[in-house]
């Protein structure tokens, strides 16, 4: 009997052990990692039920909350993260409550709550303020997080206060040279940029191109984005001239890094024929335009939507040029892409028959366009598409009543 005893005494879980919980949670957290969100949603919970068994102060509960929200909001479940992660919160001696707040500061700013994700940050930065100081290099992320939504709420001032002290951290900490500094610069210059005070990024990006260029040399592909976002600056600015050589210069640099076929490079095209159409230079556009557009195809399919775009924009400059027929074709090759329907390209095609004074076929294509104008907004925004048709219609009276 002794012995009995002895054996069902041993069978049993030791005082706090949770049978199951390991294999639960470690079963979530490898299927998690796999990219089998289902599952490992279906192994955390189980592993959370378990825990809940056991009492409310189990140390594990941390652990488990943070990563079910994250599996959760890996599936777009973001109703679910939220009310896992506001448990989490409330919790006694989270270990992580910074990461813990950044996670569910994503989860509002998934569900476009950018106040509540604006408040998680803000609490994690004084975290992290009283924590390490107020130069710590840790303090960027939620620094430049609270930035992005100052940002997409208008409130600049805000923004370029958190990014201009961003710098500041950054070269303290870095020096003024460090590659890292460059970015901060170009972040800096993108608000800028949006804020269209382009004579205030202006210098930013001629600074950040100067470190990174210093750094890994002046024909280096990590200056491409640089040269393209100063380049896009002096556009803005309608320096033109001023534009072009960097461009120019991007695009033979991506050229030479990325071998002639590569989709840098079919941006780069793109890039410094958009420049030569903005200044009249046709003749100039219309072979960049045929190099990306076989880049384009080449790379994605014949049939891809940015092919579709490639074609619009050959076909507009073939227009300018008067080369009618070809850019008519290019048109037609880009609306059998899209929808049928496509109100764009309908309308560039239309244009383009017009211009081959084939007055019948585009006022049939005005006339399907008018169709697929069939509620108010739609007719107010497409005003002056309207009115074309109207002086068409006027046009081709006379030789009707003839």
């Amino acid at each position: 009997m002794p012995r009995l005893l002895l054996a069902l005494i041993l069978i049993l879980p030791l005082a706090g052990q949770v049978p199951g919980f390991e294999k639960n949670y470690a079963d979530g957290k490898l299927a998690y990692l796999q990219g089998k969100f289902q599952e490992a949603e279906w192994a955390m919970a189980a592993a959370l039920a378990e825990l809940d068994n056991g009492g409310p102060d189990d140390p594990r509960l941390a652990s488990v909350l943070f990563d079910l929200g994250e599996v959760y909001r890996a599936q777009g479940k973001y109703a679910d993260a939220q009310t896992a992660l506001e448990r989490l919160l409330k919790q006694p001696n989270v270990p992580e409550m910074t990461k813990a707040l950044d996670a569910l500061a994503k989860v509002e700013r998934a569900q476009v709550n950018y106040d509540g994700a604006a408040e998680l940050y803000e609490r994690s930065l004084a975290l992290q303020e009283q924590a390490l100081g107020r130069e710590s290099l840790d303090l960027l992320p939620d620094m430049e997080n609270l930035a992005q939504i100052d940002q997409w709420q208008k409130k600049y001032p805000d923004a370029e206060t958190l990014l201009a002290r961003a710098v500041g951290i950054r070269e303290k900490q870095q020096g003024p040279d460090d590659p890292e500094v460059a970015a901060e610069y170009a972040k800096l210059g993108r608000l800028f940029v949006v804020e269209k005070k382009f004579s205030e990024a202006e210098p930013l990006y001629r600074r950040a191109i100067d470190i990174i260029g210093k750094k890994y040399g002046f024909e280096d592909a990590k200056l491409c984005p640089l040269l393209d976002a100063l380049g896009a600056v002096f556009r803005d600015e309608i320096k033109l001239e001023e534009a072009e050589p960097l461009l120019q210069r991007s695009l033979w640099i991506r050229d030479n890094a990325s071998g002639p076929v590569h989709q840098d490079v079919g941006q780069a095209l793109d890039n410094l024929a958009s420049l030569y159409y903005a200044m009249k230079r046709y003749a100039d556009a219309e072979p960049l335009y045929r190099r990306s557009l076989a880049i384009w195809i080449q790379l994605l399919g014949p049939d891809h939507f940015l092919v579709a775009t490639s074609f619009d924009n050959l076909a507009v400059i073939l227009a300018l040029e008067e080369k009618y027929e070809e850019s008519a074709t290019l048109y037609e090759k880009a609306l059998a892409i899209r929808d049928r329907d496509d109100l764009g390209s309908l309308h560039n095609l239309a244009l383009v028959d017009q211009a081959l004074n084939d007055d019948k076929d585009a006022a049939a294509l005005f006339k399907r366009i008018v169709a697929m104008l069939d509620t108010p907004e739609k007719q107010k925004s497409a005003a002056s598409l309207l009115k074309e048709y109207a002086d068409l219609r006027r046009k081709m009276r006379p030789a009707s009543k003839k």
